[in-house]
């Protein structure tokens, strides 16, 4: 295995390259992000900005047996630079996709989308029937990139496979851009006994995935033979319906013990509004029938969250059930 990931030093993409380690010791692994990526463990680093021109051309050669592409412009930063998301999440994603072709190995291509492909009036449960309807650009620009995707595997440039990802939790550290922060933020912060003001009201749900179930999905994405996933190479991913107040009672319950930090509720109009336009539940059969696995519960994504701070080195990621 020959394999590139961008977005290396993201909060997924540091666990996949660690797992891609674990579980492939003499993959050699190509880890390319804005900044270098700290302790992913890749056997090499590449640093540079993937929404520059000429960049993402150089990433891919014809021994590339695997592009994990992960690189973006999350939600909040998309909405407030359009240039810079259309250079980073969808020219980028071409030029990716141009370099595969040219090199002529058709690697495995696996792709970070995003359930922000739905917008709109939705239902209480997103499933695979849902149309695509984003109101955001940043849902936009991964469903354009789906959509590349399909065509540049029907035409054998590369064995491509989209991930619909629910909202992956929980992140460390400082908050990005994205509009579902907050959903991190709300059980890393109390945790580590500070204060949190959520810009969010009790009620509102996201759907949900943690970090370790993600990582087995890009792994398990990957293995998958073309053929089980048929011309459409995009799948959602199962993401569990979970409440702000639901996080808030996880972190009190596994957090017996510690010193919490408390949590206030303090809705920020503009915030409120764009997620109540975003998915609160999402159920995929489809996932479900190719083996990916979600979370079981808001306890597990607490549980792997603290798992994973007392050991920070260790490989993210479970067996696929």
């Amino acid at each position: 295995m020959k394999a590139l990931v961008t977005g290396a030093a993201g909060f997924i993409g540091a666990a996949l390259v660690r797992a891609l380690r674990a579980r492939h010791p003499q993959a050699s692994v190509l880890a390319f992000d804005l900044v270098p990526p700290d302790g992913a463990q890749a056997t090499a680093t590449r640093v540079g900005d993937i929404g520059e021109p000429g960049v993402a051309a150089g990433l891919v050669d014809p021994d590339t047996t695997h592009v994990f592409h992960l690189a973006s412009l999350v939600s909040g930063g998309a909405e407030a630079d359009f240039e810079r998301g259309m250079r980073v999440n969808l020219d980028a994603t071409r030029e990716l996709l141009e370099a595969a072709r040219r090199a002529g190995g058709a690697p495995t291509f696996v792709f970070a989308s995003s359930i922000a492909v739905y917008g709109g009036d939705l239902p209480d449960v997103i499933d695979d029937a849902t149309p695509p309807s984003p109101r955001l650009s940043y849902g936009a620009h991964k469903l354009a990139c789906e959509i590349l995707i399909n065509d540049y595997s029907r035409r054998g440039f590369v064995d491509g496979r989209s991930l619909r990802l629910p909202t992956v939790m929980v992140r460390p550290g400082a908050a990005n851009t994205a509009v579902s922060g907050w959903a991190s933020a709300i059980v890393r912060e109390p945790l580590a006994g500070r204060d949190y003001d959520s810009p969010v009201g009790p009620g509102t749900s996201m759907a949900c995935l943690s970090l370790a179930r993600t990582v087995d999905a890009f792994l398990h994405a990957a293995a998958l033979p073309g053929d089980a996933l048929g011309a459409d190479r995009t799948t959602l991913l199962t993401g569990i319906p979970v409440t702000a107040r639901q996080m808030v009672d996880s972190v009190r319950r596994l957090g017996a013990g510690r010193r919490l930090g408390a949590v206030r509720f303090e809705p920020d109009e503009r915030l409120q509004a764009i997620m109540d336009r975003l998915p609160r539940a999402v159920r995929s059969a489809r996932a479900a029938r190719l083996g990916f696995a979600p979370s079981a519960s808001i306890d597990e994504i607490v549980a792997d969250y603290l798992a994973a701070q007392d050991a920070p080195d260790a490989t993210s990621g479970r067996a696929p059930a």
